[in-house]
């Protein structure tokens, strides 16, 4: 507990394994539910206020559908031709994962679909990399070279469970953010659960399948469909909602550039779809962390692209490995982002304002982001990516009419400068919703509340952020 941190699953899990020490030592019955709320006593006594957080909701909401739903599943799969240990992980997933969506959409507004196949493909993992985090923490104050050859079986083995992740979070639908998405997978488990309580009479199954599948079916062929939005007249900036990251679509009647390409969770590839487009011509990746160039692998193998616009930072990223080794498979060109390179397409003209190099290895990746004045007609939108103040006010920009705050909102102690300089219309923040950060801190927020005549945006609250302009007006519509 020490090490991990005052996290609610955390201390659930430390205050349970006391309480179950304790009851071996003095030889007593262990209670597992009163293990639990003795665990969420100790949690809401320091803090009342934990009982509002996802992770203790969550958390509680998972240990309860172990001790009340797994038993009934394992039951219910007993007479199935499975593996033990895979009956028993479908029964831990799919128990935890009904009694969590409910909370996950309350709080984050999407459901994922594919818990079991990653849990699955987890769960071999799980124990031999704490007990080998553990011998290596034992070891290190002795032998030091035998704790580091463990660890770094262990990061191998942290690096599949971070593999599984990402290939999961990848595969289509691995979430679901629509009502209809969700009341579609709810029928789908319902219609399971039908089938396993019905009784075993010839014939009856097949008919009740059917005739599920022809309902189905049918609401698939009547569903609303929703048209991409036509082409812009003049220039349009999508700032997509990709939760804690960028991804910002500056589109005008020639083409299209994306700035960013948010975590891979995020699936900026299909948002691109939905929106109509079907070629870029050319990506921004401004710095390489997952937030920003998660994304951009999927990007380069979906849509074809003109070219990648990289800082060229060295790192050891693998997402921005990857989507550059995605860019060479695809033949496309990737160019050195540097101050001063100017790019047009039609009446859109990019300015590299920063970085002047790459950098050094172990240099904050913010510091030499691609920082870009996007230019149309007399509108002026400034892309800060997450280079703060402390990058941007040394740059001198001119005047704007819009500016993306710099790192999702975090605290920037030169913000309030940076406004009087650039002297912004609107402001828009891409920023997940209940995210571990804090992010937008209230620090930020007053100071851009505090600039007169400023419009502040945010992807948190607002969803995706539409701007568009002629050349001179501005309009500003949001999803929510």
């Amino acid at each position: 507990m020490l090490a991990v941190g005052w996290q609610p699953s955390v201390i659930r899990a430390g205050v349970a394994g006391g309480l179950a020490s304790l009851a071996w030592l003095a030889s007593r019955p262990r209670d597992r539910w009163y293990f639990l709320l003795v665990g969420a006593g100790v949690l809401l006594a320091w803090n009342p206020y934990a009982l509002f957080e996802p992770g203790f909701q969550l958390s509680f909401a998972a240990v309860a559908a172990i001790f009340v739903l797994v038993p009934r599943a394992e039951r219910l799969l007993a007479g199935y031709p499975l593996p033990r240990a895979l009956a028993t992980t479908i029964a831990l997933s799919g128990s935890c994962g009904l009694a969590t969506a409910p909370l996950l959409w309350l709080h984050f507004g999407a459901v994922p679909l594919y818990t079991v196949l990653s849990n699955a493909l987890a769960a071999p993992v799980v124990a031999p990399l704490l007990g080998l985090a553990l011998g290596a923490a034992a070891l290190e104050p002795f032998a030091p070279a035998a704790a580091a050859a463990l660890a770094w079986v262990d990061g191998w083995l942290a690096a599949y469970l971070a593999a599984c992740a990402r290939f999961v979070g990848a595969l289509p639908y691995a979430q679901v953010s629509s009502l209809a998405g969700i009341a579609a997978a709810a029928g789908l488990v319902a219609l399971v659960g039908l089938l396993a309580l019905l009784p075993r009479r010839r014939g009856l199954r097949p008919v009740v399948l059917l005739t599920a599948a022809a309902m189905l079916a049918g609401a698939w062929l009547i569903r609303p469909q929703h048209p991409p939005p036509p082409p812009p007249h003049g220039f349009r900036m999508t700032v997509l909602d990709v939760g804690q990251g960028d991804g910002i679509l500056l589109q005008v009647p020639e083409g299209a550039v994306l700035v960013d390409e948010g975590p891979p969770e995020a699936d900026v590839a299909r948002q691109l779809g939905r929106l109509g487009v079907r070629r870029l011509a050319a990506i921004v990746i401004t710095h390489p962390h997952r937030d920003h160039v998660g994304g951009a692998g999927a990007v380069l193998v979906k849509l074809p692209v003109g070219f990648v616009l990289d800082p060229r930072e060295p790192t050891d990223s693998f997402d921005e490995k990857s989507a550059l080794a995605w860019a060479r498979r695809r033949h496309v060109v990737v160019v050195a982002a540097r101050v001063g390179q100017f790019f047009r397409l039609g009446r859109l003209r990019l300015h590299v304002l920063w970085p002047d190099g790459p950098g050094l290895a172990g240099d904050d990746p913010h510091h030499h982001a691609v920082v870009l004045l996007a230019s149309y007609g007399q509108t002026d939108v400034l892309l800060t990516a997450d280079a703060e103040s402390e990058v941007t006010l040394p740059l001198r920009p001119p005047p704007i009419e819009i500016l993306k705050v710099a790192h999702h909102g975090s605290v920037d102690t030169g913000l309030s400068e940076l406004l009087r300089l650039v002297r912004p219309r609107v402001a828009v923040i891409s920023v997940g919703r209940g995210n571990d950060y804090g992010h937008p801190v209230p620090s930020t927020i007053a100071s851009l509340e505090r600039f007169p005549g400023l419009a502040v945006y945010r992807t948190d609250e607002d969803g995706r952020i539409v701007v568009e302009s002629d050349g001179t007006r501005i309009s500003v519509r949001t999803e929510r």
